[in-house]
């Protein structure tokens, strides 16, 4: 599939970036998008609690999400499944760990044990962030269709 042309793009959107079809079974990446690309981005420290969030959020739910990794433009996420095809599940799933994000009382695995820049964290920041992504979660599919 195609990358989306950057210039077009109308975040929120959740969409399927990339599939990978392999004899152990197909690796889905999604391109979960934030932030308008060369127009803004969002601050280090909550792309970074986003990330502890999401990564150890979305597995624990049983999605076969395999990782989620940040952008390197700071403009979202790539999460990689094994198998995770269908969009309304991604969309389902995506949602329900943004909402745990707005109960929580701290950023998972932020510590020196754990996190290799503890202090990068921001749990606030976070919060914000999710509570403006479910605010906006029916325009997610829209807006991936609508920057092709």
């Amino acid at each position: 599939m195609a990358d989306i042309n950057h210039r077009l793009m109308a975040p929120p959107s959740l969409r399927i970036q990339k599939e990978l079809h392999t004899a152990a079974g197909d690796v889905v990446t999604w391109d979960l998008r934030v932030a308008q690309p060369n127009v803004s981005h969002v601050p280090m420290p909550v792309i970074h609690s986003m990330e502890h969030f999401l990564g150890t959020l979305l597995p624990e739910l049983g999605s076969g999400v395999a990782t989620v990794a940040p952008m390197g433009c700071q403009t979202g996420f790539y999460i990689v499944t094994a198998g995770l095809r269908d969009y309304d599940r991604m969309e389902a799933l995506v949602a329900h760990a943004l909402e745990q994000v707005l109960e929580a009382e701290a950023v998972p695995l932020a510590n020196v044990e754990q996190c290799g820049w503890a202090e990068n964290h921001t749990l606030v920041g976070a919060q914000r962030m999710a509570r403006w992504l479910l605010d906006r979660r029916p325009s997610w599919a829209e807006s991936a269709i609508e920057s092709r």
